[in-house]
């Protein structure tokens, strides 16, 4: 993955978001307005208004946005910061409201390296063009094969039985029947809940100290059919120099009860783009027996991951070597003096990390995912256990799936937070 240099500087688009977001924008307008009334009275007088107008309608459509996957605008959250800076720091983060607000790409300013993308996905321009809501998409699962993906009513994987219906799975929750579509033709499982597809109600983007937050709200009712109560979804993104906050508050407005999990899905990409530089943290020694291959699903039997090539837990850092990872960690162990489990990734190339911190207790599991063979890697804090209603958790203290009463809510906290690998920062307090 090749990153820009210091020299080569935002691109155009990134500088006129920037500067939309700077407070001269509306001041600036006004002047070119006032200028181009000028011009435009001087060149009617030579009889080349036509030739004027025609040119300012080309310069306006050019600067314009299409429109993003779902039918709906990328919303761009952006800060402004000094690129001659020491440490690493956020700069944007551009989200799809028309599909779930998919965190599709996070950029930040890394020294020595300019501004460097820190998700894998397409540019946000080419976004419509891969999530056409067809095919492999008609159910979503190509929006959690890229960015950061938010996922509800549950995370990871969900089996079930084939419905009357086809393409369609259910699975019993307290006498209820619960629908949800397979994965694939055939398959007897769902992956990453049913937000993926689904756009928001309403956005609304604010300014806070040293960045941007935006707010989309989703209706989803019963998910279009196949879930119980009636669920209002709020997603709440919150970016500055180096955190990036997000909040997924869920309520049932309903009058029945229902399950609900949250969870996210992030290709976090190694800058580099050499594995071997690549280090990880997972607050964990206990990880959950991987999938049967024939079924998809766990036992239920956890491992203990001391002394094994599983075993992340060390402060400064486990190499990744050429191990591939598919994992689901659980008895996440909270670090001295911080507000939750720390989950790392480092890239020692880059001289930068990112940290995942669960903030709200409710979160269970981490799901971590690194193929030999890429240069990125997912560590996905989850509520609930893959698989949640299958019998292999009985035996557990449960599986992470709040009961929502009517007029219940609950709400899932995680912070992002990048640094250098030269010092260590203190850690989040609140």
């Amino acid at each position: 993955m090749k990153s820009a240099t210091p020299e080569s500087g935002p691109s155009r688009s990134v500088r006129l978001r920037r500067w939309s977001a700077s407070g001269w924008m509306t001041p600036s307008l006004i002047g070119l307005l006032a200028i181009a009334l000028a011009l435009g009275s001087f060149e009617h007088t030579r009889g080349n208004l036509h030739r004027l107008k025609e040119t300012v309608g080309i310069q306006h459509d050019a600067l314009a946005l299409p429109v993003g996957p779902g039918g709906q605008d990328p919303v761009f959250l952006v800060r402004h910061t000094n690129e001659n800076g020491t440490e690493p720091q956020f700069l944007e983060a551009a989200l799809l409201p028309g599909r779930g607000f998919n965190l599709w790409q996070l950029t930040a300013f890394i020294p020595g390296h300019g501004e460097v993308p820190l998700l894998v996905a397409p540019p946000v321009a080419n976004a419509t063009s891969v999530l056409t809501g067809i095919g492999p998409d008609a159910n979503g699962s190509v929006a959690a094969q890229f960015g950061g993906a938010f996922l509800a009513p549950w995370a990871d994987r969900m089996s079930g039985f084939p419905s009357p219906a086809n393409g369609v799975l259910q699975t019993q929750w307290q006498g209820q029947r619960l629908s949800f579509p397979a994965s694939a033709p055939g398959s007897s499982l769902s992956v990453e809940g049913l937000l993926l597809t689904h756009g928001a109600d309403t956005v609304k983007t604010s300014v806070i100290p040293d960045g941007q937050s935006a707010q989309a709200v989703f209706h989803e009712g019963t998910f279009a059919g196949g879930w119980t109560g009636n669920t209002d979804l709020t997603i709440l993104v919150e970016l500055s120099g180096h955190t990036l906050d997000l909040t997924i508050t869920a309520q049932n407005v309903g009058i029945v009860p229902e399950p609900f999990g949250i969870g996210w899905h992030p290709y976090f990409a190694i800058p580099s783009g050499d594995r071997a530089n690549a280090k990880i943290v997972i607050p964990s020694t206990s990880r959950a027996t991987p999938p049967d291959r024939r079924t998809g699903v766990s036992n239920g039997t956890l491992l203990a991951t001391k002394d094994t090539p599983y075993d992340f837990t060390r402060a400064e850092g486990t190499p990744l070597h050429d191990l591939s990872l598919d994992e689901t960690y659980l008895n996440l162990h909270a670090a001295l003096l911080a507000d939750g489990p720390i989950a790392e990734l480092q890239d020692t190339a880059s001289n930068f990390g990112l940290r995942v911190i669960p903030l709200s207790s409710n979160i269970k599991t981490l799901r971590v995912i690194a193929p030999a063979a890429k240069p990125w890697v997912s560590i996905g804090p989850n509520m609930n256990v893959p698989d949640p209603f299958g019998s292999e958790w009985d035996r557990l203290d449960g599986n992470g799936m709040a009961v929502l009463q009517p007029g219940d809510s609950v709400q899932w906290r995680v912070r992002v937070e990048i640094f250098p690998l030269s010092h260590q920062p203190s850690y989040p307090q609140h």
